[in-house]
This record gives C-alpha cells, structure tokens and sequence, in this order.
C-alpha cells in the first residue's frame, strides 16, 4: 500500500508545481516512471477532471493508472473523485475509489477487489472516521480534529 500513498504524493507533486497544457510528465521514482497528465485549464481547479497517471514497473510488472473522473455530491459535501486500477501491487486490492472535498475536511476510500467487491471503507463526514473492513466490521471515530 506504501507504493500507492508514494505514487499520490508524486502527483500532487507534479499538480502543485504547476503541470500545465495537454502534455505529459515523466517523473523518475526508484520503482519506475511515473507519467502525469493534466488537461488544458485543469491545473486551476482543486478537482482536475481529466488527469491521469499511469505507473509500471518494468521488473515486478506491478503497474497503476488513475484518472480524476468528476465531482459526486455525498451527504451535501461535493467530493471529488480519482478511480485507481491496480494489477499486481496489492494481492487483493484491484480498484480504489478516493473521493475529497475542496476543503480536504472530508473524504471517502474505497477498496475493491478484481470481481468488484467492497473490500475495505474509510470515510471521514463531519469529523467522524468510519472504517468497514473486509469482513464488514464497523470501527467509528467520532471528533477527529475537534477542539
């Protein structure tokens, strides 16, 4: 899992500097390349639609895409939501779904396996962290980051 949080950092990195255009970055990491490609005007937006990454490692043949796929309105927060397919990374993990507010106060992980199954959920609404895991047992966390 430690590779995916790796390869979202490097995106927000290459995001942050300022990617602009239609074009691709390359990023080099000690794993393989990392490729980048945010649309025209996106970079502007704190839910670029339309950007991709793409990830393969030439000697396990682990790879990872994502794209930011658009805004979903849950519980009256609009998030917006990035779609990961893996292959290989992770042993059960096949997709991850990641949806975030504007304000990063609020998002929503959802892992699924190859044949679309909910494996694991953490979401966090209104200061309250719910995990489910792949057995459907409920953890709840009320007032994270209330004073």
């Amino acid at each position: 899992m430690s590779k995916i949080w790796i390869l979202f950092l490097v995106l927000l990195a290459v995001m942050v500097a300022g990617c602009t255009g239609d074009d691709t970055t390359t990023v080099s990491t000690p794993d393989g390349d990392v490729e980048v490609t945010v649309p025209e005007g996106a970079e502007d937006s704190w839910c670029p639609v339309g950007t991709t990454m793409s990830f393969a490692d030439p000697q396990t043949g682990e790879s990872m895409s994502m794209e930011i796929v658009g805004t979903e309105t849950i519980g009256g927060i609009e998030m917006c939501k990035a779609v990961v397919e893996l292959d290989g990374i992770e042993d059960d993990v096949a997709k991850i779904e990641y949806m975030w507010s504007e304000d990063s106060e609020a998002f929503i992980w959802n892992s699924y396996d190859s044949a679309g199954n909910l494996i694991s959920k953490m979401e966090m609404m209104d200061g309250t962290m719910t995990i489910v895991d792949s057995e459907g047992r409920e953890t709840v966390i009320g007032g994270i980051g209330e004073q």
